[in-house]
């Protein structure tokens, strides 16, 4: 039997924490990625990927794991308003868990996978997957279905709409409640935003809502 002198176990002790260390601030660092300001063009934009990004799947996870892909900003966001906004009209947890499963997947402008999405075909995705709602596949067709909703009655699910190019309609997102809607940015993918950000509060046009 081979037996460890005492200064052999010390340092394989100081080996694994060293390596225990190093994979934790690994994971800190992934969790952090995704997550920056807004940008300008959003869906008229194109976005070039790189060959060799890693692709993001999220078909395989279950939902603690979906949770532990988003950054921690998101998360608190998305979990306050899960539990403290209420609309006995719409599943919020049914969105809600949707758009998790989405939130820091990549922008794509023609994109409709989780390797990167736009954010009409986000929008797009999620009523259809949640809600077995369909809608068009662009922005500005979005913006014509549904009844309009002025901003200050705007409620869970409602479809708020952008004016980033300066000729039209060009963005869409998902009112979640507390002015914060998700949407897929040029700048940063899938994420969740404020409309009293600078930059949506000036570009806000109108709200549609199509959930009955």
């Amino acid at each position: 039997m081979y037996f460890l002198t005492i200064n052999q176990r010390r340092k394989m002790g100081r080996n694994s924490r060293l390596l225990t260390a190093t994979i934790l601030t690994m994971m800190f660092s992934f969790f952090l990625v995704g997550c920056s300001g807004s940008g300008a063009g959003e869906e008229d934009i194109y976005v070039v990927k790189k060959k060799d990004a890693p692709k993001v799947e999220f078909s395989s996870t279950t939902g603690i794991e979906k949770k532990s892909l988003i950054n921690q900003s998101n998360l608190e966001t998305l979990t306050n308003i899960i539990s403290e906004y209420k609309n006995s009209t719409v599943d919020r947890d049914v969105v809600m868990t949707k758009i998790i499963e989405l939130i820091n997947t990549p922008y794509l402008w023609g994109g409709t996978t989780t390797n990167g999405i736009d954010c009409s075909a986000f929008v797009l995705t999620v009523f259809k997957k949640a809600l077995d709602i369909d809608l068009p596949r662009t922005s500005i067709m979005q913006s014509t279905v549904g009844e309009e909703v002025s901003r200050e009655n705007l409620q869970f699910g409602d479809l708020i709409f952008f004016n980033t190019m300066g000729r039209r309609i060009s963005h869409v997102g998902i009112y979640l409640g507390e002015s914060v809607f998700a949407h897929s940015s040029s700048s940063g993918g899938v994420k969740t935003s404020s409309l009293n950000e600078d930059y949506y509060n000036a570009k806000f046009v109108t709200a549609r809502r199509v959930i009955n």
